[in-house]
């Protein structure tokens, strides 16, 4: 059977607002977003909802033509397809999980081998005729079935994008700030500080002061979390910055913060760049000459778009 495997590549790579969310162009653009202090995930909300409606198409494509070149028993007749083509594809392996309602990852939970997928099938088809009868619904099994299908494949594709774009844009966002005030890597700040004999934790950037360094964490984190921002601020140290997302308004870490004289900086609705710029500006070496940031959105482009890929690239980021 042909799954259209060429089409529904093209569909993502022409139709998707981030084609590839982690290209420097990508990051660029969602850095922007957060430098004007807005809400990132608006932009990648809309990349996910997009791959989604268009998998739903590739899967209703899929189906349609099962039924017509398998008939009644489309499902069981799909699956030993898959399982013939020797060297499959990634979509055709999620396939072959979303089939039977599970993603890769669940299927592993579930101790689900792919192997054992046939025989799941056989057992899940016979249940979910069975209850369909107990309902009267038998006409509905297909329609029901491309329902389940989506739903894993909702799983999956969100599943995915969740766990690896905010980590890798809390990096390039801190790299981005300091290239923009001035600062030059490896000689003034450095991302990814690993623990050592000194610290026993890591921290996403530090920064070269009169007296030493600065430790900086960035937590994209959205407002129901806010006790990661909490533990932050005992790992920074004196003088030492936490960027963030946004708190509740009953939140109390701004005086946990001022306790332990660390900087807290707001990402939403506010100037993160000139936050920053005036923390560090009495603490950097004097012989720095800190660039005072832009506030102007077409200004803060503008200093986004002369910096280099580099500073948008994910190469040693984790």
């Amino acid at each position: 059977m042909n799954y259209n495997i060429e089409q529904y590549r093209q569909w993502l790579t022409e139709n998707i607002t981030l084609t590839d969310a982690y290209s420097p162009a990508s990051l660029r653009m969602l850095t922007y977003h957060l430098l004007r202090g807005q809400n990132y995930r608006l932009v990648t909300e809309k990349n996910t909802k997009d791959k989604l409606l268009l998998t739903y198409v590739w899967l209703s494509d899929i189906v349609n033509d099962a039924k017509n070149e398998y008939g009644e028993n489309w499902q069981t007749e799909l699956v030993s397809d898959l399982f013939s083509i020797r060297s499959r594809t990634p979509e055709q392996k999620n396939l072959l999980y979303w089939l039977i309602g599970l993603t890769a990852k669940t299927s592993v939970n579930l101790g689900v081998s792919t192997r054992d997928i046939p025989s799941v099938m056989t057992d899940l088809l016979a249940h979910v005729k069975s209850l369909f009868d107990q309902i009267g619904r038998q006409n509905q099994i297909d329609d029901t079935w491309l329902l389940l299908m989506a739903g894993s494949a909702t799983l999956n594709i969100r599943g995915s994008e969740k766990s690896k774009i905010g980590k890798v844009l809390e990096k390039v966002m801190i790299r981005s700030i300091l290239s923009i005030l001035g600062l030059v890597e490896n000689v003034n700040f450095w991302i990814n500080i690993d623990r050592d004999l000194e610290v026993d934790r890591e921290a996403d950037a530090e920064i070269a002061t009169n007296r030493g360094r600065i430790r900086v964490e960035v937590g994209l984190i959205s407002s129901g979390n806010q006790e990661v921002t909490e533990d932050k601020i005992s790992r920074v140290g004196r003088n030492g910055i936490i960027l963030f997302d946004k708190v509740g308004q009953r939140t109390r870490i701004y005086q946990t913060a001022e306790r332990h004289a660390v900087k807290l900086v707001q990402i939403r609705n506010n100037q993160p760049l000139v936050e920053i710029y005036r923390h560090i500006r009495p603490l950097v070496e004097q012989n720095i000459n800190l660039i005072e940031p832009p506030t102007l959105e077409q200004d803060i482009w503008q200093k986004i778009s002369e910096l280099p890929d580099q500073v948008f690239s994910i190469e040693g980021l984790h």
